[in-house]
Formats: C-alpha cells, structure tokens, sequence
C-alpha cells in the first residue's frame, strides 16, 4: 500500500510539470482507436485535431474471407491511404480468425493454420512496412510505412481468446507472427496485445499473472513492446497500474522495454459502472491521463496512449460511449480536451 501511495504522490507532483513534458512529446504519443472504421469526414477532424496514431483493427478475414488463396486488401489500402494523407501512423491490431481457419474469430489459428497466418502476417507487412508495396504503389502519399504490430487483442480475457486464455498457445502465434515480419522487413516490431488489467469474467487471467506465465514461456525475446489496457475509476489508478506493470517488468529482467497504453477511456453512457463518468469528467481525465502519461513518458518508457474511441457506437455497454464525439456526430468536450494537449484544431 505504501509504495502506491508513493507512486501516486510522485505522478500528482509530475502532474504540475506535465504541461512542459507535453510539448515535448511527439505526435505518434496521441493515440485514438475507432470502434467502427472512421470515415473521409473524421479523417479530416483527427488530421485537423493533430492525432498522432490510429491504432486500427487488422482484420485477417477481412483480407481472406474464402481461404489463404489470395488477398483483398481494399479496406485497407483505403484506411492506411486515408490515415497517410492526414499525417497519422497506422497502428494494426491484427486480430480474428477467419471462418475457415477456425470456429470463431477469437479462437487463434492452430496447427497447419498457424503457416496460413504466418503467410499473412508476411504479406501484410510487404505491402504496407519499409518498402512496402503499397507505398511504392501510391507514390502521391506522404509515406507513413508500419514499423509496428500489434499482435491479437486482450489475450488474457475469453472475450478475444476462446476457448480460455492460454499463454502457451499465444506464444506460437507469436512466434508465426515474428517469422511473418522477419521474413517481410526485418526491424519491424512486434507489439504484444494489449493486456486487461483484471478480467473479472470465467476463465479471464489477471495480466500480472498471465505476463508473468507468458515471460516464463519465453515471451520475452518474441516482443518489442508490451502492451496493457489500464482502464481505472480515475486517472490516478490507471497511472499506479503503470507504476505496478514497469515494476513487473524488471522483476522479469526486462524493464527497458517500451510499454504502449493501447486502450484507456471513459464513458459518458450506457450502463452505468465505475469507469461512467460526466461529459466534463471525461475531458477531465482525458487531460489528466495525457499528461500524466507525457510527463513520466521516459521514466515508465511510455510509446503512446491510445484512447478508445473516436465516436460513440450504438448499445447499452458502457464502452460504447466513450467516444470522443457522439454517434451523430457531435464532438464532446473530450475531443476539445484532446485537440487543445495536441495543438490541434477541435
């Protein structure tokens, strides 16, 4: 209890400091993710607010629904193009089976499927990393190559990993998506999936026990960043979360490597739940996380921070409404929170 309390009294000090520690930080920092793909119109608004990096769900079988054949890449040719000419880098969250590699989109390739994807993870980091084709195909487009992968999504929760979460089965898709980006561009890295700090549903695995069981495995060396989701009641907790996860690391021998917050939000909606807040608290903590984060960007070595989501989705859930604009369109005081730490324009 001491020691959080420690850190949380540092991070409040930092806080007076944050503002200098922002301006300083770069652009690629200011993460948004989308809940449905963001269409010509948002892509002006994020180009406009100065957002830094779109964390993008990499659909697998929305590139081979039909089998490992051939590629359709349409959907993301548009995404990826849409998200150069604004200045955005492209983070890919490569997540889903397709219905001919499993039973369900959460159940990970196993067996001989685990080639097929490795084969296409290859082939998606050849058309849009360093010297991708795509970039050499679109030469009128700021070139904003993917350097980073995003490996599944909240491994340790059955909500993304059926049948149960299971590091050693993580560990070979791992290893098929390491050889996928080796073969394609080597110095392409691998970002391990954002983790959940407590899935408190059946079978779900708290992340300092399944990042432990992962290291123990030897997931160490297979990842160049890790990742983790610290949703939290206010900004101070998801910050002492961080605190906790960095000391982990270097309990594990591994507390240089870099650390993604590849989802954190608020929500102004739905079922009401400990992370519902009003829309001036949301702009609140949206502030305060962004530069709480910025300004202990070096000590906890900090990639970026990825708020979900752009626009609220439809549905009673509560991270349905966490957006930063309203499903119709309308931009709530986050988003004017967000525009002002980037100096964009809301």
């Amino acid at each position: 209890m001491r020691k959080l309390l420690t850190a949380a009294t540092t991070l409040l000090i930092c806080l007076g400091t944050a503002g200098s520690a922002a301006a300083a930080t770069p652009r690629g920092f200011y993460g948004i993710v989308p809940a449905a793909d963001p269409t010509e119109a948002e892509f002006t608004r994020m180009a406009d607010g100065k957002v830094g990096t779109l964390r993008l769900n990499f659909s697998w079988e929305s590139v081979q629904p039909t089998g490992p054949g051939s590629f359709d890449w349409a959907r993301y040719d548009s995404l990826i193009g849409q998200a150069a000419q604004s200045g955005i880098m492209v983070l890919p969250t490569i997540y889903g089976s397709p219905s001919w590699a499993a039973a369900k989109p959460q159940y990970p390739p196993q067996g001989a499927r685990l080639a097929d994807f490795r084969t296409f993870v290859q082939a998606a980091a050849d058309r849009y990393g360093p010297s991708g084709d795509f970039w050499s195909l679109n030469p009128q487009l700021p070139r904003r190559e993917i350097f980073d992968w995003q490996l599944w999504n909240e491994v340790n929760s059955p909500s993304f990993w059926l049948p149960t979460p299971n590091p050693k089965q993580y560990k070979q898709l791992a290893l098929a998506a390491r050889a996928g980006l080796d073969a394609a561009a080597p110095g392409t890295r691998l970002v391990m999936a954002g983790l959940f700090l407590t899935p408190r549903v059946k079978n779900g695995v708290f992340l300092t026990k399944y990042l432990a069981g992962l290291y123990k495995l030897g997931g160490k060396n297979l990842f160049d960043s890790v990742s983790m989701h610290p949703y939290s009641p206010t900004p101070r907790r998801a910050l002492n979360a961080i605190e906790q996860v960095r000391a982990l690391l270097g309990e594990l021998k591994d507390k240089r490597k870099p650390l993604w917050l590849t989802e954190v939000g608020w929500s102004t909606g739905g079922t009401k739940t400990p992370l519902t807040v009003s829309l001036k608290v949301q702009a609140k903590y949206l502030r305060e996380t962004f530069k709480l984060a910025a300004a202990n960007r070096k000590r906890y070595r900090i990639a970026g921070v990825v708020w979900y989501s752009l626009r609220d989705v439809p549905g009673p859930v509560w991270f349905n409404s966490t957006g930063l604009f309203t499903a119709s369109g309308a931009a709530k005081p986050s988003w004017h929170a967000f525009a002002a730490l980037t100096g964009g324009i809301p």
